[in-house]
């Protein structure tokens, strides 16, 4: 490896969607952007991923949707299965319909996409180490490269897309930015891609992605089916922390053999991963410092996908960065405004989604079965949930739905206090205060939601 360039406007760690997609705005704005990636340029984009992704996306970003060897299939909607799986709610929505990737191809092509959009320096096989601070500022990074030299690279601003387990976050010297990350707030999956070369074993429900949800298959979590193509499918499951030393068996007993009836399969990729399924960190900004994607933990709640909010949250921290470089100040006071993008768009979805997950979590399958079958959520109160974190019912609608639950009222009072909850927690995240010095009053409402629910789950496992 020759010499290196050590001064730039922006360091983005990590070249995965959020990663690629803020490297290729920073860029296109002209800011000198150097881009790094603990993994060999030829393996960026293999990662463990449900690989669903909408259209809403791209015409937000004005660039192409995926197609030819990137695009596996195209989905109409999902389908939500109680754990007897004699109720099925099919959710459809225009914003929401959309795409499976081939993930590596994918997030190859957002790379080069990024490097043609004028990036400046791209390393590969470079490990972050640490962050440098200059005072209270981080300035730069600490990097091994791949012929493990140790360098330090200064930039106004790092923009850190380094994944869940992101070595610069715990390394963060912040009070606004939360280091650790709860058990309670992840779940463990493990997946296989499956290509099945079988007539009497076909692909089910080709144009859709399938979600169980079921606490003695996949405690605290899901079972997934997501068709790849014609032939091919992903499958697997999401499942409490605690279950580490289990996953394969479950995945094994509760989904393989469930699935996949037949002897004439093929096995194209299998592995696991700890996905965060939780609203967005409290804060994903503190001076010279912009955390994206899984780092931050901004992945829906309810099925863990990441890709949407990577990129939208990529392209939030790309603007915000110009606009401080400009200002000639890169400290929370300019960086604050992507804060305020996140929370008041995909984290106004999140929150509330994240409390009923909480929810769904210790409900029984009994109640999921009920609740399901009886529609105490329909499914177009799915879809108002996924895609604004409110419901809003009419006194009929309430009414309507006190006799379907009257065999189960304390449920239906849950969950219409929760519905309360939901929508407060959405109107507090779409009033996320521009001014910093209000951060705190805020914070301590938004705790107050999540703890009044937290008081209805102690409840309810007494």
């Amino acid at each position: 490896m020759g010499s290196i360039q050590k001064v730039f406007d922006v360091i983005v760690v990590g070249s995965g969607t959020g990663g690629s997609t803020a490297a290729r705005f920073a860029a296109k704005h002209g800011l000198k952007v150097c881009l790094i990636d603990a993994k060999q340029r030829d393996e960026i984009g293999n990662k463990i991923c449900g690989d669903a992704i909408g259209t809403e996306i791209f015409d937000f970003l004005k660039i192409s949707p995926p197609k030819n060897e990137e695009l596996s299939c195209n989905i109409k909607g999902a389908k939500l299965y109680a754990p007897n799986l004699q109720k099925c709610i099919t959710l459809m929505d225009p914003k929401q319909a959309g795409y499976i990737v081939n993930r590596f191809e994918f997030g190859q092509r957002l790379l080069n996409e990024s490097l043609d959009a004028g990036v400046e320096q791209f390393l590969d096989d470079t490990k972050a180490l640490n962050l440098i601070y200059n005072k209270e500022r981080v300035e730069g990074v600490q990097v091994k490269l791949s012929n493990g030299n140790k360098e330090e690279l200064k930039a106004k601003v790092i923009i850190d897309a380094s994944g869940f387990y992101s070595p610069l976050r715990k390394k963060v010297k912040s009070n606004l930015i939360e280091t650790e990350i709860s058990k309670e707030d992840v779940i463990l999956c493990y997946r296989e891609i499956i290509k099945i070369s079988s007539q009497e074993c076909k692909v089910q429900d080709p144009e859709y992605i399938s979600i169980t949800l079921d606490q003695e298959k996949a405690p605290g979590g899901y079972i997934w089916y997501f068709p790849k193509n014609n032939t091919s499918v992903n499958i697997g499951l999401g499942t409490y922390m605690n279950l580490r030393g289990r996953i394969k068996e479950l995945y094994r007993k509760n989904v393989f053999d469930q699935y996949i009836t037949t002897s004439k399969y093929e096995i194209l990729s299998s592995g696991g991963g700890v996905v965060p399924v939780r609203r967005p960190l409290w804060s994903c900004a503190d001076n010279g410092i912009m955390i994206v994607g899984d780092a931050a933990c901004q992945v829906n709640p309810l099925h863990g996908g990441g890709i949407d909010p990577s990129m939208r949250a990529g392209f939030f921290a790309a603007n915000t960065a110009f606009n401080a470089i400009n200002n000639e100040d890169s400290s929370i006071k300019f960086l604050w405004d992507y804060n305020y993008q996140v929370m008041t768009s995909f984290g106004a979805e999140y929150a509330p989604l994240d409390l009923l997950r909480m929810m769904l979590q210790i409900f029984s399958n009994e109640e999921l079965n009920f609740g399901l079958s009886q529609e105490l959520l329909s499914g177009q109160e799915i879809l108002e949930i996924s895609s604004t974190g409110r419901i809003e019912l009419s006194i009929l609608d309430i009414v309507s739905k006190a006799f379907r639950g009257i065999s189960k009222p304390d449920l239906l009072l849950d969950l219409n206090y929760l519905r309360i909850r939901m929508n407060e927690i959405a109107k507090l995240y779409k009033k996320f205060p521009r001014d910093l010095t209000k951060f705190e009053e805020w914070k301590l409402r938004v705790i107050q939601e999540y703890n009044k629910i937290r008081k209805i789950l102690i409840n309810t496992k007494k």
